[in-house]
């Protein structure tokens, strides 16, 4: 996939190989977990801003414990 500045739910789907539901991604749109546009119908993520929630929601090895 090319390096686009915005991203689709369906590119962050495809990002992270089908693993996560389309609808927990537009979840995570709608409780301002992730943020994003709607400049119409559908929901525009920066890459920069995808990144930055997937660095942040990563777990750490001592978390748990």
């Amino acid at each position: 996939m090319e390096d686009k500045t915005w991203l689709t739910v369906e590119d962050i789907y495809e990002i992270l190989n089908k693993s996560v539901p389309l609808d927990t991604i537009r979840a995570w749109i709608r409780s301002k977990k992730l943020p994003a546009y709607r400049p119409g119908k559908a929901y525009l993520v920066k890459r920069e801003d995808f990144e930055k929630f997937i660095k942040e929601s990563r777990t750490t090895p001592d978390e748990g414990s």
